[in-house]
């Protein structure tokens, strides 16, 4: 996986940018990376992400038919919460993204881009950790109350799968009282959670399939056409070369 700032992607895409970017800006950049068969990682496009030209981003290809689904973006945030969980202790251990993995699977349904991209985007945390601020800033207008606290408390179960150090308890704490939970119930959360045979601690959904659907990008699918992508100008098709072979090894 390679890396590069949000400026220089922009610059090889023939998009000129700088400071921060309006949403605008976002979206140029987006549908050039698209038109160009790679997705940005992490999403730039919603509203409430606020990107700079000097923000780190990577890619994933696209393939031809290739969708996100209509979840992907409460997807994309509660795998960024659930990183930088896993990452609060400065790093990540196989048990915590075992337990982030069930969490996930028990809340959303993925198609294959959302699989491809999500991995990226763990792969891309471990790197650069997200930071527990925006991310609670960026549920508490995407969620309702109930929602956030839900999901904090479903979230202890992965803080609980690894080693508990005071990085991690300082993200939880962080996140338990952006949502109006009582601090001692974190505790006795975390101590209360009993693995069954596979290692994973059980936990029921807590996103309803009404809310997942409302969440949706404004444009919520991403199709791909090899053939619109190959009768663009040769410009386009030394982008798309120049990016395969920065990105050769993301796969």
């Amino acid at each position: 996986m390679a890396f590069l700032s949000a400026a220089t992607l922009g610059g090889l895409l023939g998009i000129g940018i700088s400071g921060d970017l309006d949403v605008q800006d976002k979206r140029d950049l987006a549908d050039a990376a698209m038109e160009a068969g790679y997705l940005i990682i992490p999403d730039i496009l919603p509203d409430y992400a606020y990107v700079s030209s000097d923000d780190v981003v990577t890619i994933v290809r696209a393939c031809p038919g290739d969708s996100l689904s209509l979840s992907y973006e409460a997807a994309h945030l509660m795998l960024e919460l659930g990183m930088a969980i896993t990452m609060g202790n400065g790093m990540c251990e196989p048990s915590e993204i075992r337990q982030l993995s069930y969490v996930m699977e028990r809340n959303f349904t993925f198609t294959d881009l959302d699989v491809r991209a999500l991995t990226a985007l763990k792969d891309f945390s471990m790197s650069y950790p997200p930071d527990i601020s925006r991310i609670i800033f960026r549920m508490s207008r995407g969620m309702t109350l109930l929602e956030c606290q839900g999901i904090a408390r479903m979230m202890t179960t992965v803080a609980a799968s690894g080693s508990i150090g005071s990085g991690k308890i300082i993200v939880m704490r962080e996140l338990f009282a952006a949502f109006k939970l009582d601090e001692r119930e974190l505790y006795q959360l975390l101590m209360s959670f009993r693995p069954t045979a596979s290692g994973i601690i059980e936990v029921k959904p807590v996103l309803a399939l009404s809310r997942r659907d409302m969440m949706t990008r404004r444009e919520p699918l991403v199709r791909i056409n090899l053939e619109v992508v190959a009768s663009k100008k040769r410009e386009t098709e030394t982008i798309s070369r120049i990016l395969s072979e920065i990105f050769s090894h993301e796969d």
